[in-house]
């Protein structure tokens, strides 16, 4: 029996929630990868950063939010952003910065498996839907 992609990370994430010392997390990780390799799953390694990455901040009752943007803000403003994201979502978010210079002005919030645009081009196009409707 095959065992999935979600079960191997959220194994290594309990594995690793007191783990403290380095060479030990690297041992426990290079084991996983062997023990998928051993199975016959190699094809999830590559999966397997990203649901790591899932489980934990959610056991850690966290939010990865990747924010689109015109130009590279400024450090202030990602502070901002994250504040203001966290009383929004009311969990500590945090924030990654992409910069898209179709982007005219607003932002875009790519989250777990939801978008929110409020981009300008966005909104310009809702209004067009809206007035030929």
């Amino acid at each position: 029996m095959k065992v999935s992609l979600q079960k191997y990370a959220k194994a290594l994430c309990q594995s690793l929630e007191k783990e403290k010392d380095g060479k030990v997390v690297d041992q426990k990780v290079q084991n996983l990868l062997k023990l998928l390799t051993k199975r016959k799953q190699s094809k999830l390694i590559r999966q397997l950063p990203d649901a790591f990455k899932r489980i934990w901040l959610k056991m850690h009752d966290k939010m990865d939010v990747t924010v689109v943007l015109a130009k590279e803000p400024t450090k202030e403003e990602v502070k901002d952003i994250e504040k203001l994201l966290s009383a929004a979502f009311d969990k500590d978010v945090l924030v990654s910065t992409r910069v898209n210079p179709d982007v005219i002005g607003g932002m875009k919030l790519e989250f777990d498996d939801s978008i929110i645009d409020n981009t300008v081009a966005a909104s310009l196009l809702k209004l067009k839907q809206h007035l030929t409707t």
